[in-house]
């Protein structure tokens, strides 16, 4: 039990980690510099949108690439 939950814990310890640290980092950009939620939001947004366009230009190039080979 105590080796399943520190084999766990391991697994996660990063990306909890980097989760809580960009938290902060936000929370502190709000606090300290009066930075409104709202434009927090709208870059939050523009990087979702941001990212998911790359990944559907890869996926697009992997299957150019795929059909390329077959």
């Amino acid at each position: 039990m105590v080796k399943q939950f520190i084999k766990a814990y391991k697994r996660y310890r990063t990306p909890v980690l980097a989760v809580l640290a960009t938290v902060m980092l936000v929370c502190s950009a709000v606090w300290s510099f009066d930075v409104p939620w709202q434009d927090i939001a709208e870059y939050l947004l523009l990087c979702v949108v941001g990212v998911g366009f790359i990944a559907l230009l890869a996926a697009a190039l992997v299957f150019v690439i795929h059909k390329l080979k077959a």
